[in-house]
């Protein structure tokens, strides 16, 4: 077998072998003090900061250009960039970058991650909110459809970014490819967080990038073998035209640090190179395991939201099955496993090609516990956000906490989300009425600033 490249890797092993005195940082020179528990230690020698030979991750001439060229070739993008710093970072850089082209108004469906937010405060953008259908039965909102951005984009004609989330927390992908032609017939460009679908690209057609996707943030860490914070930042071919890959480097520094861990970095390259070597028919099987885990548990009684089409979640329906997601997790928990989520009547489980059989065993050995129980009704829900005030000037306004349960009518002066998944349930300039103030409450939320 040809040995593959891996630029950030070597340059990692072959410093550590060298002997060279580190008058540098990081602190621990590359060896650990007594005490210091054995994992920590074997990671101390590859640790290190951009010294000479090492590249810069946001000015890439060397071993991370060479890198991150290996990853826009597995992914089909006009370039990707690493991030060390999640996909927050690439968030904040992305919409950064698409706001500078195409002006300040932003079409978003409204399950947007916090850091989307973030971003428009920074940028003073305007986010003209899609709030899906909402489907009772479930209780949850349907994923956004091609017609509903057709609208959206008809009846806000200035706005030329529209930025979506897919596949979401709960493992429900969005038709991205229609979207994409959509936003693009109207001419607009196309944002998605795709941050739970780094994997996706082991299917034809189904990666963002594949799907005509402008700019997309992956977050590998959530579902390949990388260390927590490594993210991606792909920039389609024709973006490529428009948008430099140094113009975009240089919106990533506003937001990124300037000591980016070389870890991660590696963790990121040795996932691409995975990839290209087992990843992509070791999650081709898993999507077939999946199938045969879901039947099993359905021929058991167990409710799954039938929505999932991503194979690395498993979201159980505790409502329907009679359960709150308190009591299912906690059945989980006695069967020694500890799931991604679990709250809204939800539990969301994640499984990679890593997760062994032992696993699935437990989860069957779980669903024959359940005894049957009477359907949980779910609630009417109706989410629509009145602005009272610009998003960036409620942000930054005079403010004053108070109890979230005293908060109704009056205006938020900051950005509360449901964590996770990290949706906002009222954003900074939004009225709070009894409906976000019982989001707010069941969430957890009980102060928040709002408007003096």
């Amino acid at each position: 077998m040809t040995r593959q490249t891996a630029p950030i890797t070597d340059f990692l092993k072959a410093y550590a072998a060298s002997g060279t005195s580190r008058l540098h940082m990081p602190g621990h020179k590359g060896t650990a003090p007594d005490g210091y528990p054995d994992f920590l230690s074997a990671a101390f020698p590859y640790d290190l900061t951009e010294i000479a030979g090492a590249d810069e991750l946001y000015e890439p001439e060397g071993i991370i250009a060479q890198s991150e060229a290996i990853t826009a070739d597995l992914y089909h993008s006009g370039y990707s960039c690493y991030s060390a710093g999640g996909s927050t970072l690439s968030i904040l850089s992305m919409v950064t970058a698409a706001v500078r082209k195409c002006g300040r108004e932003i079409i978003a469906v409204r399950n947007a991650h916090l850091s989307f937010v973030n971003a428009c405060v920074h940028c003073d953008a305007e986010i003209h909110w899609l709030v899906p259908e909402y489907d009772r039965e479930t209780g949850l909102c349907l994923p956004v459809t091609a017609d509903e951005i057709e609208r959206s984009m008809q009846a806000h004609p200035e706005a030329k970014i529209v930025y979506l989330t897919s596949p979401d927390y709960y493992g429900v992908q969005a038709d991205i490819g229609a979207i994409a032609k959509t936003v693009h017939a109207n001419g607009g460009i196309l944002l998605c967080d795709n941050a739970h679908g780094a994997h996706l690209i082991a299917f034809d057609g189904v990666h963002p990038m594949a799907a005509g996707a402008d700019l997309c943030c992956d977050s590998p860490h959530k579902t390949l073998p990388v260390l927590t914070g490594g993210s991606i930042l792909h920039c389609g071919k024709e973006m490529a035209e428009r948008l430099t890959k140094a113009e975009l480097k240089r919106l990533m520094t506003m937001y990124g640090s300037t000591s980016p861990s070389y870890l991660i970095m590696a963790s990121l390259e040795q996932a691409v190179l995975w990839m290209q070597r087992d990843g992509i028919s070791g999650f081709q099987q898993l999507d077939k395991r999946m199938q045969l885990l879901s039947d099993q548990l359905r021929e058991m009684g167990v409710v799954l939201l039938d929505r999932v089409t991503d194979c690395t979640k498993l979201t159980l329906d505790g409502y329907r099955c009679g359960y709150t997601s308190d009591e299912l997790s906690d059945a989980l928990r006695r069967f020694k496993m500890e799931p991604e989520f679990s709250g809204g009547g939800k539990v969301v489980l994640m499984f990679s090609p890593q997760t062994d059989e032992e696993t699935f065993g437990r989860l069957l050995r779980f669903g024959q516990s359940l005894t049957k129980r009477s359907p949980i009704g779910y609630p009417d829900f109706a989410l629509s956000p009145e602005r009272l005030m610009p998003l960036r000037e409620a942000a930054f306004a005079p403010s004053v906490e108070v109890d979230t349960a005293d908060a109704e009518g009056k205006v938020a002066a900051e950005n509360r989300i449901a964590c996770p998944p990290g949706i906002p349930v009222v954003t900074a300039g939004e009225k709070i009425r009894a409906a976000e103030k019982k989001l707010l409450l069941d969430s957890g939320i009980f102060q928040i600033n709002v408007l003096k």
